[in-house]
C-alpha cells in the first residue's frame, strides 16, 4: 500500500513538473512573437515618419546645366523663383560591366524590411511563403551593386524572416539599409 502511493505521488510532481515546463516553453514563444510584433510595429513607425529619398543612382550627379542646341540659340527667357526645388539633371550612365548586368538581371526574391546592425541581422519580407530554410544564403543587391550577403537564421514566419549578416562579404563603407533587395548569390 504504501508503495502505491510513493508511486502516485511520484506520478504527480512528474506530471505538474512536465506542465510547468510546457507552460514555459509556451511563454517563451509568446515573449519571442511579442517582440518580433514589437520591431514590426517600430519599423512601421519608422517608415511612415521618415521621408521618402529618391533613389540614388551610383553615378556621380554633374551641377552643370545642361545645354542643348534649342536653348543655346533662342534668347533667355526671364528667371524666376521655382515653386518646387529643381532637381539636377541627371548624368547618362557608364555602360554597365557583365556582373552589373548579371546583378541586374536576377529577380528579387524578398526585401530588407529593417536592419539591425548592432546585433548583426535583418528582418525581410519573405519566410515560409517563399520556402526559406535555415541557413539559406542571399546576395544583397542596391541598385546594380551588390552591397552584402545574409544567411536565414532559425527565426522563420510565414511571411518573414530573420537573417543573420555575413560581415566577411558587407563591402567597406556599404551598409544594408531597409529597402535593398534579397537575391540569389551572385556566381563571380
Amino acid at each position: 500500500m504504501k508503495l502505491t502511493h510513493f508511486a502516485l505521488a511520484l506520478m504527480t510532481i512528474i506530471v505538474g513538473i512536465t506542465g510547468y515546463l510546457a507552460w514555459e516553453g509556451q511563454q517563451a514563444a509568446r515573449g519571442q512573437k511579442e517582440e518580433l510584433e514589437f520591431m514590426r510595429k517600430q519599423l512601421e513607425a519608422r517608415e511612415a515618419a521618415k521621408p521618402v529619398k529618391p533613389v540614388s543612382s551610383f553615378a556621380p550627379v554633374s551641377t552643370e546645366p545642361v545645354i542643348s542646341p534649342t536653348t543655346a540659340t533662342s534668347t533667355p527667357a526671364p528667371i524666376a523663383e521655382p515653386a518646387t526645388p529643381v532637381m539636377p539633371p541627371k548624368v547618362a550612365a557608364a555602360a554597365l560591366t557583365a556582373l552589373q548586368k548579371q546583378v541586374l538581371g536576377m529577380p528579387a526574391v524578398a526585401q530588407v524590411m529593417q536592419v539591425e546592425r548592432d546585433q548583426g541581422f535583418v528582418v525581410v519580407n519573405a519566410g515560409k511563403n517563399k520556402k526559406f530554410v535555415k541557413g539559406q544564403k542571399f546576395d544583397v543587391r542596391r541598385g546594380d551593386g551588390v552591397v552584402g550577403r545574409v544567411s536565414i537564421s532559425e527565426a522563420i514566419e510565414d511571411a518573414e524572416s530573420v537573417a543573420d549578416i555575413d560581415t566577411t562579404v558587407v563591402l567597406p563603407g556599404a551598409h544594408i539599409e531597409a529597402g535593398d533587395e534579397l537575391i540569389l548569390p551572385v556566381t563571380r
